[in-house]
């Protein structure tokens, strides 16, 4: 069965086509390794164990791994902290923005960040979009005029 015969079928039974499927990873987690050096060690031939060094040499590699699992976490929010703040300077702008693959555009001013979907959206004439959508900036004629003294 491929994977894109999958779906799901709710407790209505009507099928929900919406879901993904997740596939396996190549990727090898924390608890992967720790279940592969405990088998390493049960299985090992006793007449000849493994060495302090190779012992030494798995836990760096150990090591390693959950650095960069942190690492990694770090980076994903990071990523999320740049996007909404990217969004959120986009506030008072007038954007010109593609609303959809045929090249439909629409204009209006960022009135908001929506954050329900997970990643900030900005709020347009009462309609999200994303980042993505945007074709241009320009300040908003509102924002530009300033009071004179």
């Amino acid at each position: 069965m491929s994977v894109s015969s999958i779906t799901n079928t709710n407790t209505t039974g009507t099928q929900d086509t919406s879901s993904e499927v997740a596939l396996p990873t190549q990727e090898l987690s924390e608890q992967d390794f720790l279940n592969l050096l405990v088998t390493q060690m049960t299985s090992q031939d006793p007449l000849d164990p493994m060495t302090n060094e190779d012992m030494v040499s798995q836990m760096v590699q150990f090591s390693t791994l959950q650095s960069n699992t942190d690492m990694q976490s770090l980076l994903t929010g990071m990523q999320g902290n740049q996007a909404f703040s990217q969004a959120s300077s986009l506030i008072g702008m007038q954007v010109n923005l593609q609303t959809d693959a045929n090249g439909d555009t629409t204009q209006g001013i960022v009135s908001g960040v929506d954050l329900s979907s997970g990643t900030p959206q900005i709020i347009v004439n009462g309609q999200s979009y994303n980042i993505g959508q945007v074709l241009s900036i320009t300040p908003s004629s509102t924002s530009s005029t300033q009071p004179t003294n």
